[in-house]
């Protein structure tokens, strides 16, 4: 199956799930069109494969009308010309003396309350804050692609510990953050693996955006909205249930090879979390975006029910220069070029071995 199928695939759902499908998402197959001089031939034919493909391009237009996220899918954009410079030398993963974070307890700050440490890892306090909480979980390894499940439980129990103790030091700071970015195509400023945990006294709008379109959807369809959208995705073959957690291909990416996961229950998330980078790995990915929304430190109302959402996002080659995010994804939708079903089916593979 491939998203250019998606129209027929849609049609051929049982009538619950595609009207399932139609309450979410609105989908268009798009035609266009154009006209190649002669000397472009012979380099279209090269590249793309075929002179029709490219005079006649099939885009798939997916938008969540939930969410209002939206993802553009042409498969020839993969196909495209990228500028890349020189091949990223593996002296780059490599312990350094001039990095800081080789050196937390003398060269990285610490909170307030302290340190949290554990094994594979130690917190630090962000020199340059987004929040006035704003941690790191600073790995034991300067390689950040040294993965595996024992660290990442780690890592993860050892952020959990942070919020803790930031709901000790300030019972305001109620709502939590964790994110990784991983490599600098993501935006890390450091090679040296890192997460970062902020805690804010309101939420974080992108986080409450999404909550709120999601009570709204609950208010008038009697129905959980996550649940509906993991069903919509099951339905397609794009998503299944490990454990507690459900594990989505998702269809309106923010960019690359997006997966949405999400548990009311976060034991075995490092599990989870474990084999998508595997099949990241697989897939050749090199840099990405991990971020985790967690439910309220302690109860608010209204929030009684937000789980723990986890996404996943390739963030291409560290030797391309071209920015894999322009324009179209920052005011107007995500272009994407990768086919979530192949996705789905990597990670169906993975997550049954």
């Amino acid at each position: 199956m491939k998203v250019s199928m998606l129209a027929k695939l849609v049609e051929s759902l049982p009538p619950e799930d595609r009207r399932l499908f139609r309450r979410i998402f609105r989908l268009e197959v798009a035609v266009g069109r154009l006209k190649l001089p002669k000397p472009l031939e012979g380099w279209v034919r090269e590249r793309f494969g075929s002179l029709g493909r490219v005079q006649r391009q099939r885009i798939v237009k997916v938008v969540n009308k939930v969410t209002f996220e939206g993802a553009f899918f042409n498969e020839l954009r993969g196909l495209r010309p990228v500028e890349a410079g020189k091949p990223v030398s593996k002296e780059v993963f490599m312990e350094r003396e001039d990095c800081a974070f080789c050196r937390p307890l003398e060269m990285t700050p610490e909170d307030v309350f302290g340190r949290v440490k554990g094994p594979y890892c130690v917190s630090a306090s962000n020199i340059a804050k987004y929040d006035r909480w704003h941690g790191i979980i600073v790995f034991s390894e300067h390689n950040p692609l040294r993965l595996g499940e024992k660290r990442l439980e780690a890592w993860l129990n050892q952020a959990f510990q942070w919020f803790k103790r930031v709901a000790k030091a300030d019972g305001r700071a109620v709502y939590p953050f964790l994110l990784w970015n991983c490599l600098w195509r993501s935006g890390a400023s450091m090679v040296h693996g890192h997460m970062q945990m902020v805690a804010g006294r309101t939420p974080y709008p992108k986080v409450e955006a999404l909550w709120r379109q999601a009570k709204r959807y609950e208010a008038r369809y009697k129905s959980n909205y996550f649940e509906d959208l993991y069903q919509v995705h099951r339905s397609l073959g794009l998503g299944f249930q490990y454990k507690a957690f459900r594990v989505l291909a998702y269809l309106t990416p923010v960019k690359e090879r997006e997966v949405f996961i999400y548990s009311w229950k976060p034991k075995s998330l490092a599990r989870v979390l474990n084999k998508v980078l595997q099949v990241y790995g697989k897939l050749g990915v090199e840099s990405f975006n991990f971020s985790l929304a967690l439910p309220p430190l302690r109860r608010v109302k209204g929030w009684e029910e937000f789980p723990y959402l986890a996404r996943l996002v390739d963030r291409g080659k560290l030797e391309e220069k071209t920015s894999d995010i322009g324009g179209m994804e920052l005011y107007a939708a995500s272009i994407v070029s990768s086919d979530p079903f192949q996705l789905a089916e990597k990670l169906k593979a993975a997550f049954k071995g």
